[in-house]
C-alpha cells in the first residue's frame, strides 16, 4: 500500500501546477484524490489488510459493533471472536465503507444475538454470508432483504430454540431469490414449517444434520423431489423410526436426493434405537396406534367367533341333549360287557397258565 502512495507522491511531484494553486485548498483536494484512490484508504486499527487479496481480518479484538474505516475495496471480510451483540439497521452501510466489492463476509463467533430488518443493507454484490456459531435469538422477517446475488449461507450451530419460526420467515425466496446453499446444521430445529418447504427452485445444497428432527412431511419431500438439482443432508437427527416417517423411507430407496442416506438411523422407538434406517422393512415401520387397533381389531374378531360358537350351540342344545344321553348309554353298555366277562372269568391269564402245567 506504501508503495503506491509513493508513486503518487513521485506523480504528484512531476505534474507542472500553477504557482496560485500551490496552497492549501489544492493539496486539500489531491489528498481527498488519494484516499478516495483504491489501495491508499488505511486500515482500521483493531484489523488486519491484506492488499493483494482484499482481505480484511478482525479477530479476537473484543468488537462491539462493525469497525470504521474497512477500504472500500474489500473483497473478503472476516469478523470473528468479537462481542457484536447485535447487527443493526444497516450495520454495514452506515459505517463509513461503501462495500462495493465486498464478495465473502464471515462473521462466526461473535456472540451475536439480533439481527434487524436490511442489517446487510448496502452488500448488493455478497455472494457468501457465514453467520455460524453465533447466538441468535431473534431474526427479524427482513433481516436479509437486499442480498438478491447471495449465493451460500451459514447458520450452522447459531440458532436459539425460540428462533425457529423466526428462521424460515426470514429466509423466503423474497429476500434471497439465488441461494444456491444453506446450511443450519447443529441448531435446535424441530419441524419444517410451510415457510421451509417454500424453499427458492435454485437451491441446490440443504444441510439439516444434527438438529431435532424426527419426521417429515410427505407434502414437504413431495416438493422437494421437484427440484431435482437438491441435495439434503439429514443425518444426526432423532428419527422416530414409525408410520410417520413412511414418506422418508421411501424417498430414501427411491431417490438419491439425500446426501447422508445410508448414515440415517432411528432414534425411537427403544426396539428399532440404532437401526440404520435404509435397511429396515417397511413393516418395521408402525405406529403404536395402528399396533393398539390391530390389537382391537383381532380381539372383536376372536370375540365374534366365540358368540358364533356359543349361538351355534345354543340353537342345537336338544340335539347336543340327545347326542350326550345316546354317548353315556353307548359307554354304559361297553362298561356293561366288561363287567360280564369280568364275572365268568375274573383272572383269564391265570387260567392259561394253569392250563399249561
Amino acid at each position: 500500500m506504501m508503495s503506491r502512495v509513493q508513486q503518487w507522491s513521485t506523480y504528484l511531484g512531476q505534474i507542472r501546477v500553477p504557482h496560485w494553486s500551490r496552497t492549501w485548498p489544492f493539496s486539500v483536494a489531491m489528498l481527498s484524490v488519494m484516499v478516495s484512490w483504491p489501495g491508499a484508504c488505511p486500515c482500521p486499527s483493531e484489523c488486519e489488510c491484506t492488499d493483494r487479496s482484499r482481505s480484511v481480518e478482525c479477530r479476537n479484538t473484543n468488537l462491539t459493533q462493525i469497525p470504521w474505516g474497512i477500504p472500500p475495496s474489500t473483497q473478503n471480510l472476516l469478523i470473528t471472536g468479537n462481542n457484536i451483540s447485535l447487527l443493526r439497521r444497516s450495520a454495514f452501510e452506515g459505517n463509513g465503507s461503501g462495500f462495493v466489492y465486498l464478495g465473502t463476509l464471515s462473521l462466526p463467533g461473535n456472540q451475536i444475538e439480533g439481527i434487524e430488518p436490511s442489517a446487510f443493507e448496502g452488500l448488493a454484490n455478497l455472494r457468501t454470508l457465514n453467520l455460524s456459531r453465533n447466538t441468535l435469538a431473534s431474526i427479524a422477517a427482513d433481516a436479509f432483504l437486499g442480498l438478491c446475488q447471495l449465493q451460500s449461507l451459514s447458520m450452522n450451530y447459531a440458532l436459539e430454540p425460540s428462533v425457529e419460526d423466526q428462521l424460515w420467515i426470514a429466509l423466503r425466496p423474497s429476500n434471497l431469490p439465488n441461494v444456491t446453499e444453506l446450511h443450519v446444521a447443529g441448531n435446535y430445529l424441530t419441524k419444517l414449517s410451510e415457510e421451509a418447504v417454500s424453499i427458492g427452485s435454485s437451491l441446490q445444497l440443504l444441510d439439516l444434520r444434527s438438529n431435532l428432527l424426527q419426521s417429515i412431511r410427505k407434502q414437504t419431500i413431495t416438493l422437494w423431489q421437484s427440484h431435482h438439482k437438491l441435495k439434503v443432508y439429514l443425518s444426526s437427527n432423532p428419527w422416530m423410526c414409525d408410520c410417520e416417517l413412511r414418506p422418508v423411507y421411501w424417498w430414501l430407496r427411491n431417490t438419491s436426493q439425500i446426501g447422508d442416506g445410508q448414515l440415517l438411523t432411528c432414534f425411537s422407538p427403544s426396539t428399532l434405537n440404532g437401526s440404520i434406517l435404509s435397511q429396515l422393512r417397511p413393516d418395521d415401520l408402525v405406529c403404536l396406534e395402528e399396533t393398539a387397533a390391530s390389537f382391537v381389531f383381532l380381539g372383536i374378531v376372536l370375540a365374534l367367533i366365540a358368540a358364533t360358537f356359543v349361538m351355534v350351540l345354543y340353537l342345537n342344545r336338544r340335539g347336543l341333549k340327545r347326542w350326550a344321553r345316546n354317548f353315556r348309554y353307548a359307554c354304559h353298555d361297553q362298561m356293561d360287557g366288561y363287567q360280564y366277562r369280568y364275572e365268568q372269568d375274573p383272572e383269564p391269564r391265570l387260567a392259561r397258565v394253569k392250563a399249561i402245567i
